[in-house]
């Protein structure tokens, strides 16, 4: 098997705190690339959180089930961690964020608290949770989808504790997505070949980047909703940013026409800062 990483790119071992790669899959990587840049491989690797409805009382009566995706399904012992859709708990005196004069749409409320109990509770022991562990997100879009310059999103982090609001009356407001109930579990990420971190280690055969991105997509469960982690879909990459959030349209109970999923995107210095009041919009049309 030829490695193909340039010669002068030494054989490293997983970033520090990079997350726990499976046998099978640390073997799937060696026989497509072979030994040497199969340690780089692995240090691209990211945690994320999966999220997907969660189970009701009445969650066994197949005519009762929920919109959410049920792809890529959460380990058993998820986590609760808020709602898709619905009204947002925002404390008075926060505007409700607006594009062109209308106000957004709801996507997800989020409890941070839940998420981090999530993320630590399911995942690999001793990683960090890179997100606030208290207070609620609030991830907001422009339905209209409008703005292709990434602004049409906005993500607040509020207290908990204020009662739901309904958006504010205009002509053309934004319809109320029906609230969904998820529950979140740690999940491995893997890059795509469309990530130029991937394709980087490959500068020489990019079909060996997208034959290997193809195996991990094909080993790796893809869920509905994803919460940190890499981009799953063919949206594009805004240069410098990761996901933050990503809803596929079968999530909810919505009618984006030939749009299929929505995303919202953080550079990597407000990531690593923890600023969340600058992400990007993106989506995806079929």
């Amino acid at each position: 098997m030829a490695e193909l990483v340039t010669t002068d790119t030494p054989a490293v071992a997983p970033a520090a705190g990079a997350p726990p790669i499976p046998g099978d899959v640390a073997e799937l990587i060696r026989a497509r690339v072979g030994e040497r840049p199969a340690p780089l491989v692995e240090g691209l690797f990211r945690s994320s959180l999966a999220l997907d409805r969660a189970p009701g009382p009445d969650s066994s009566d197949p005519d009762s089930s929920s919109p959410a995706d049920t792809a890529g399904l959460p380990a058993p012992e998820a986590v609760p961690v808020g709602r898709l859709g619905g009204l947002p708990a925002l404390p008075a005196g926060t505007a409700w964020p607006e594009a062109g004069g209308r106000p957004m749409q709801l996507l997800a409320e989020l409890d941070c608290a839940a998420l981090a109990t999530a993320f630590r509770s399911t995942g690999p022991v001793g990683e960090g949770w890179p997100l606030p562990a208290e207070g609620l997100l609030l991830f907001f879009h422009d339905e209209w989808l409008s703005d292709f310059t990434g602004r049409g999103c906005r993500v607040l982090h509020v207290p908990a504790g204020a009662p739901p609001r309904p958006a504010p009356a205009v002509e053309q407001g934004a319809p109320v997505v029906p609230a969904v109930p998820v529950r979140a579990a740690w999940e491995l990420s893997a890059p795509s070949y469309q990530d130029q971190e991937l394709e980087r280690l490959f500068p020489d055969d990019f079909l060996v980047a997208f034959d290997l991105a193809q195996d991990l997509a094909e080993r790796l469960p893809r869920p509905g909703v994803r919460l940190l982690g890499w981009c799953d879909t063919d949206t594009g990459r805004p240069e410098g940013h990761r996901p933050l959030l990503q809803i596929g349209s079968g999530a909810l109970a919505v009618d984006w026409g030939e749009c299929v999923n929505v995303s919202f995107w953080i550079s990597e210095e407000d990531f690593a800062a923890g600023r969340l009041d600058r992400v990007r919009h993106g989506f995806e049309v079929a």
